[in-house]
């Protein structure tokens, strides 16, 4: 399924970048490239890439959103979310992965990080709460809204 596809199915606004930005997105990945050559994959193995947007053909593989973070409470340890078709979760390394219950969450706040525009890749924070505890979400805007889309919340404003 391609970024056009998963865009329809999320219902929540993704903008299309100006016609400029393209150049600027090549040069990103370029430098992107060179950045993770020459520090031998460092920043691949941190979560530092670009998300395809790609649905898995299984129900239950993940989709790659790129790097998402929770902080459930804030002051937590971020932890790595990722998610499928149908679940989100976090991931841990030496743990077995561990279902959140997103569809209980509320989101009280949306912060762009470095601009309002709400492309597919542009980063953004979401503060939720499960009623007891706020913390925050953390990723690509298309990534946040697939999120959303599987929790059932309305896209903030």
């Amino acid at each position: 399924m391609s970024e056009t596809e998963l865009r329809a199915l999320v219902g929540w606004t993704v903008e299309d970048p100006p016609a400029g930005r393209s150049a600027g997105r090549l040069l990103g990945g370029l430098f992107h490239l060179v950045s993770t050559v020459v520090t031998f994959g460092a920043d691949a193995g941190t979560g530092a890439r670009r998300p395809t947007w790609d649905l898995p053909a299984e129900r239950d593989g993940y989709l790659d959103v790129g790097a998402v973070a929770l902080r459930l409470p804030e002051t937590a340890r971020a932890e790595q979310v990722r998610a499928t078709r149908r679940d989100v979760w976090t991931v841990r390394t030496g743990a077995p992965p561990s279902r959140l219950p997103v569809e209980t969450w509320r989101v009280v706040a949306a912060v762009p990080q470095g601009g309002a525009a709400k492309h597919a890749d542009a980063p953004w924070t979401l503060t939720v709460t499960d009623g007891a505890r706020t913390g925050s979400l953390s990723g690509a805007w298309l990534a946040l809204a697939w999120i959303g889309h599987l929790a059932g919340w309305s896209e903030p404003a």
